[in-house]
């Protein structure tokens, strides 16, 4: 029996936040916030993207199956736009099943052999702007309003890390 989640807590988000402000390395905040979705909120598949506006594209920066979906991997805007237009505006993008991810994204083929059913994308945004996404690579029925909730601030968890993927520095 698969062990059940718990909720976001208080702890898991000071911890993150000590480790954004401390951490020389942002893979080290990336890889907590992985271990507390793990628990908190379910995945098969978790990747962290920045959106790279002057090349019009997203970029990889973290995840969870490197085989499969390499730090450094890019994804065109204009073969995603289902995804991240609603993210343009804040909004989570949830497809909720099979024929939603097919629909969704060009490369279901790749998403649906990791047996994954189900993405969850949260924006990563500050002041407006988006930053990014978290993205939640999961089973049909996964995803309920609360791990919803759980992903939205987790994701915001990484504005900080973007900013500084932005600027170059560390």
């Amino acid at each position: 029996m698969p062990k059940p989640f718990r909720s976001l807590n208080i702890e898991d988000v000071a911890r993150i936040v000590e480790l954004s402000a401390e951490s020389e390395s942002r893979q080290t905040v990336y890889k907590a916030v992985e271990a507390v979705a793990s628990e908190v909120c379910g995945f098969v598949l978790l990747t962290t993207l920045k959106y790279n506006e002057a090349e019009a594209c997203v970029e990889r920066l973290h995840s969870s199956n490197e085989a499969a979906y390499p730090i450094g991997g890019r994804k065109p805007l204009n073969r995603i736009t289902a995804s991240h237009s609603a993210m343009d505006h804040g909004e989570v993008f949830h497809a909720a099943d099979r024929a939603a991810v097919q629909q969704a994204f060009f490369d279901h083929e790749l998403i649906f052999s990791l047996g994954v059913t189900a993405i969850l994308n949260a924006p990563i945004r500050l002041g407006g702007r988006r930053l990014g996404t978290l993205n939640f690579c999961g089973e049909e029925g996964m995803y309920s309003f609360e791990r919803i909730r759980s992903a939205r601030i987790l994701a915001g968890l990484l504005a900080p890390c973007l900013l500084a993927e932005a600027g170059g520095q560390g």
